[in-house]
């Protein structure tokens, strides 16, 4: 490879490789010159020989006996792989947006080239040697921003062999899979190819213990995750043994807005037979659930979701503690929900258990929304609620809640009833004109004079 005055001859080859990278290839071509007999092969097929399998490369630098050390000093990693380390990096600096090429991952501050075709390699070459590392490697790949969607393409593409090593890569780390913001997305993947046996112990891991289940659940990633298990199961087995998990702690998961999805993914999507005992646990416990802050969506969601089979029970047992719920200031919304229903049999039996209490639900800073609610709908008797309010009207009148009461009153009043309302402002108007709530009661119905 030299000439007579010791220099080393070039060829028309080598002076149209311009580029500072493929300098550095020709460097290490002359290294291995030295070392292993290639006289016979030219320039031309020594490149491809480099070119065609960087991980041979990165196997005979071994044979040179690189220490660690060295590697470093150089820049160059000889025991990691190219292709891995060239994503690592580019995660954390804004190639797209640099007017400045970007710079190879090992060979440090050479510009890296995408039309070089000794680095125009797949990183899912070598029959999918991305999943040679280590458990650890590829879960951590898995969390990454770039490399957790080429490892979704992988499971969606691969075959069942690279599944399955994905697969046992993963399964030990698949909680921790499940939260992560992007490795969620991967276990989804997963899931979709996973067979009924894989998927089984999955199930194993994640209903080991409850508590680490409504970790999952409650967080935003996981809930989403356990619902892909959700749709993966298959078996009765399965399901039953999900089932019997989430109704230990169907109370705790419906109180979290995160948590209360897998409720509900449960009612919409298995059938009522295999979630007959979940129903019971939240009929048992409606009333806790109701008057709590995610636990009333909740409810309004089962009810406006679910079949007849599964809000019948529901409703019956909001019903009974209709007056309770009222007062409440998350409780008050599902009751106001059932009477958007305009349901006649929902809205009669509210009625039963409303009358009798209309008044003191007025004076109540919750339970007046209701009272007005009942007046607005139309299946309720307007009528008959307005005669239990003329009970108390003087009170009413000026009450900070109950003057608003009466403002719905008298909006849906019919001209005879109005008339009878007017007479009892006029005999409290001189007490309503010293009262903030009476008179801005006047003032809404443009009785002030």
């Amino acid at each position: 490879m030299s000439n007579r005055n010791g220099r080393v001859a070039v060829t028309p080859f080598q002076e149209a490789m311009e580029s500072p990278a493929q300098r550095i290839w020709w460097e290490l071509l002359r290294t291995y010159d030295h070392s292993f007999p290639l006289s016979d092969y030219s320039p031309e097929t020594r490149a491809s020989l480099f070119s065609s399998d960087l991980q041979t490369l990165e196997h005979e630098f071994g044979r040179f006996d690189v220490s660690e050390e060295n590697n470093c000093a150089n820049g160059y990693d000889a025991r990691r792989s190219y292709n891995y380390d060239f994503h690592e990096r580019s995660r954390s600096a804004s190639v797209m947006d640099s007017p400045y090429p970007p710079f190879n991952g090992n060979l440090v501050d050479v510009p890296f080239f995408p039309s070089n075709p000794f680095f125009d390699q797949s990183p899912w070459s070598d029959a999918y040697g991305y999943m040679s590392g280590t458990r650890n490697t590829l879960l951590s790949r898995a969390k990454d921003r770039v490399e957790s969607h080429l490892l979704q393409d992988v499971i969606v593409k691969g075959s069942k062999e690279t599944i399955d090593k994905i697969f046992d890569n993963l399964i030990s780390h698949v909680c921790e899979l499940m939260i992560d913001p992007f490795g969620y997305r991967v276990f989804e993947k997963l899931m979709e190819k996973c067979t009924d046996e894989q998927i089984t112990r999955v199930l194993d891991i994640v209903l080991q213990q409850p508590l680490q289940f409504v970790r999952l659940c409650v967080h935003s990633h996981g809930t989403r995750a356990i619902q892909d298990l959700m749709r993966s199961l298959c078996s009765v087995e399965q399901i039953a043994r999900f089932m019997a998990t989430l109704c230990h702690v169907a109370l705790l998961l419906t109180k979290d807005a995160n948590a209360n999805l897998v409720i509900l993914f449960c009612f919409n999507y298995f059938s009522p037979s295999h979630s007959r005992y979940l129903l019971e646990v939240i009929v048992q416990n409606c009333y806790q659930v109701a008057i709590d802050q995610h636990g009333y969506c909740m409810l309004n969601q089962c009810i406006r979701q679910s079949s007849r089979e599964l809000r019948d029970p529901l409703i019956k047992e909001i019903i009974s503690n209709v007056v309770r719920l009222c007062k409440n200031c998350y409780g008050n919304y599902v009751v106001q929900y059932l009477l958007d229903l305009e349901d006649c049999e929902v809205t009669s039996a509210l009625s039963k258990h409303l009358d009798g209490n209309y008044v003191q639900l007025s004076y109540d800073k919750y339970g007046s929304h209701v009272v007005q609610k009942c007046l607005e709908n139309r299946e309720f008797r307007s009528k008959k609620i307005i005669a239990e309010l003329l009970s108390d009207i003087d009170s009413l009148l000026v009450d900070p809640f109950g003057n608003y009461v009466i403002q719905t009153a008298w909006i849906v009043s019919e001209d005879h009833v109005r008339n009878v309302l007017l007479y009892h402002i006029n005999r409290n108007v001189s007490f309503m004109r010293c009262n903030i709530y009476g008179r801005k009661l006047l003032q809404k119905l443009n009785l002030w004079t």
